[in-house]
């Protein structure tokens, strides 16, 4: 080998090892995205706080909003359409934090007040004021996730909801008054995983205006083997032609089906891809909604970026801009504004299971071929060769016996004749 190529392989694997502890640093090091308020509806519809949520990476830290309120229950169970979380839930602990801000011992989750039948977590939570639920495995089971993607928790048999889907659902919004949100879209941003890559997504649009809105829809045109924009809730199909301007009623909607390619290379395609959803009023485009599309690098085989994680994990949260005080004139007419829906860009996930399966199944299948080729048959060969020599051997043996008994009994007609002669 000349020094050229060793200078190259040096760099290459120089390149190579970077590669992988920076990758090995995003994955270890916690991600701690913005809190969010969650809390649980009185008698009378109104929202009460309770839980701060941070997400993170690593762990997911939930605080008491009022350190002096006192739960009699607080309920974690596990998504059951997350198997992976499931899975490994013995890896999960659990890290009690006092009033004085101390964190205690930590616990597994999967211990005595977990319930696996139910895969439900149950305990009181009266003085702690924060408690953090830690991923002690590899596997990354939080990162990429909303909460609702992992968890449904519940204080005192109440369901949490999130602050900001308690607010919107419940509102009927007027373009033009108030926050001016027209649109309720029920995901934030769309991941293609091992999960759900075959039977694809679906992403629906609300109209909360109380008016005909005019929407126009950009889909992708490369990766996806099926798409189609449907109506609600007649479920007719919108002609293609009609997708880059069309009106849906008030109390309406739409629905986006998104069916990806199964091959890997045109499945990167629509990663980093997004869908752009546009408002108009008049000939004018009053706002601009995008979602994105990503891929879990597991289905390309290459890694997925993860940026910061908005503020609302919920996937219910409408896509929506901050509270503005009322102008009918906060938009001139002609001058559009673009939003990106917060959230991850993707949920990528590093369980590859089915791939190693796959490669460890075709391994044993190799493995088994050679043993039969290179054992199996010579000594079935080898037993052929001697069945037949023992035919051989058995064949001329009965001959060779043959030949004896014909030969004495030829000796004993001879003899017992002799006699008879002489008389």
């Amino acid at each position: 080998m000349n020094l050229p190529n060793v200078l190259d392989l040096g760099k290459k694997s120089k390149l190579i090892l970077s590669t992988l502890l920076v990758s090995v640093l995003l994955s270890v090091l916690p991600k701690l995205v913005p809190a969010e308020i969650y809390g649980v509806k009185d008698t009378a519809g109104n929202f009460q706080p309770r839980l701060d949520i941070t997400m993170g990476n690593k762990e997911v830290v939930l605080k008491k909003v009022n350190p002096q309120d006192r739960f009699r229950s607080l309920a974690i169970n596990l998504n059951p359409k997350n198997a992976n979380l499931i899975r490994h839930v013995g890896l999960l602990n659990m890290e009690w934090v006092n009033s004085a801000g101390k964190a205690g011992k930590e616990v597994q989750f999967a211990g005595p007040r977990y319930d696996p039948t139910t895969r439900r977590f149950e305990d009181a939570m009266g003085k702690s004021i924060e408690v953090r639920i830690i991923d002690k495995s590899n596997r990354n089971l939080f990162a990429g996730k909303s909460l609702t993607d992992l968890f449904d928790i519940r204080v005192d048999d109440a369901p949490l909801v999130s602050s900001e889907s308690a607010t919107e659902k419940d509102r009927t919004v007027q373009m033009g008054r108030g926050r001016d949100v027209s649109l309720n879209i029920d995901k934030q941003t769309i991941v293609f995983n091992e999960n759900n890559f075959k039977k694809g997504e679906i992403l629906n649009i609300d109209n909360r205006s109380g008016m005909n809105l005019v929407v126009g829809i950009d889909l992708p045109e490369k990766g996806l083997l099926y798409y189609q924009i449907i109506k609600k809730p007649e479920q007719t199909k919108i002609p293609r032609d009609a997708w880059k301007r069309f009106t849906i009623a008030p109390d309406s909607g739409v629905f986006v089906v998104l069916i990806p390619e199964p091959d890997p290379v045109q499945l990167a395609m629509i990663n980093g891809k997004d869908i752009s959803i546009r408002v108009y009023q008049g000939t004018t485009v009053k706002d601009t909604l995008r979602v994105p599309l990503t891929v879990a690098s597991d289905l390309t085989g290459g890694p997925s970026e993860i940026p910061g994680k908005g503020a609302s994990g919920s996937p219910s949260a409408s896509a929506q801009k901050p509270s503005v005080p009322s102008d009918d004139h906060s938009i001139p007419a002609g001058q559009g504004s673009e939003r990106t829906l917060s959230g991850t860009q993707g949920r990528p996930s590093s369980d590859m299971k089915m791939w190693v399966f796959q490669a460890i199944s075709l391994g044993l299948l190799a493995v088994l071929a050679g043993y039969v080729i290179f054992f199996l048959l010579p000594k079935i060969q080898v037993l052929q060769d001697r069945i037949a020599k023992s035919e051989i051997f058995i064949h001329h043996s009965r001959e060779s016996i043959r030949e004896e008994l014909d030969a004495m009994k030829a000796d004993i007609i001879s003899h017992v004749s002799r006699p008879s002669d002489n008389e």
